[in-house]
């Protein structure tokens, strides 16, 4: 059995204080939009006994905190935040059993898969190039190539947002469905993933060739928030906002990406987070009125 734990990250800008607390962070460095204002409450706490403990305390003063994994899907305000910030980054620990994985919320996904191929270990190599974490990949139930990330989970533990106690949840008793899953304000502490022996090579290889495929087609090294609006049964978001010849079209700093139409991307730095929201309106009342389909997010608004 090989057990290891992640190094934390992110820790630029951040101003310690007692019990893994910091105060002024700037949430658009915590996120891959690269968008959104301070916030006044910031938590990282270093194992699922602090984790637990903050929950708890946290829903006895009343207060409902917003769960941070990678901040790879979501988009904050631009201005002061007031409502408490805790982040799973610390929830890191990654242990091989055999052909599964017991991982941490807090591990990056691509950290995750990584760690799975020197394992030798399958099945995660779909995934690469997904920005965000363990935890996020399960909540929204990520997919890659055809599969789905609740594919691979064999068990989960959670505990509800305001605290109380920890379940152990089999996948077969999750309602997996297209990026979402029936998880509601459930917070995923660590996940079971059952996979696959392979030769670290062969994974390797496969890995390559999709990420290859994602960085061609996608605009991989600019602020985004991946796709932004899930695709209607029977369609594909990007290709109907390309129909409607929206690419390139822009508000303020946000504009729709010219390499997939799906990506809303802060390309200069300088999006703000109402720019992305009048995109996406426009974006939305054009793909209505010209298909009468209604496009649903993707992205979580803080």
């Amino acid at each position: 059995m090989a057990h290891r734990r992640e190094p934390a990250s992110g820790r630029d800008g951040r101003v310690p204080s007692e019990h893994g607390i910091s105060a002024k962070v700037r949430l658009s460095e915590r996120t891959t939009f690269k968008i959104g204002g301070e916030a006044c409450e910031y938590h990282e706490p270093q194992s699922i006994e602090e984790f637990l403990v903050l929950l708890e305390r946290l829903s006895s003063d009343g207060r409902e905190p917003f769960i941070l994994g990678g901040g790879a899907n979501v988009l904050f305000p631009d201005g002061s935040y007031s409502r408490p910030v805790v982040s799973t980054t610390g929830l890191n620990e990654i242990r091989v059993l055999d052909e599964r994985m017991e991982v941490g919320a807090g591990v990056r996904l691509n950290a995750l898969i990584r760690s799975a191929i020197n394992a030798g270990l399958g099945g995660l190599e779909v995934f690469v190039g997904i920005p965000g974490t363990c935890g996020g990949a399960v909540t929204m139930n990520a997919g890659g190539r055809g599969w789905t990330f609740g594919q691979r989970v064999e068990s989960l533990l959670v505990v509800p947002r305001e605290g109380g106690k920890v379940v152990r949840l089999k996948g077969a008793e999750v309602d997996w469905t297209y990026r979402s899953s029936n998880l509601g304000d459930a917070v995923v502490l660590s996940a079971t993933l059952k996979l696959r022996a392979d030769h670290p090579r062969n994974l390797r290889c496969a890995a390559g060739d999709f990420m290859r495929r994602k960085v061609a087609t996608q605009p991989y090294h600019t602020p985004s928030a991946g796709c932004i609006f899930r695709n209607p049964e029977g369609a594909s978001a990007g290709e109907l906002i390309e129909r409607l010849g929206m690419k390139g079209y822009a508000c303020g700093g946000a504009r729709i990406s010219s390499r997939h139409a799906n990506f809303i991307i802060n390309e200069t730095g300088v999006a703000r987070s109402e720019d992305v929201k009048q995109l996406i309106q426009d974006v939305r009342a054009r793909v209505a009125r010209e298909f009468g389909i209604r496009l649903e997010t993707e992205v979580v608004f803080a």
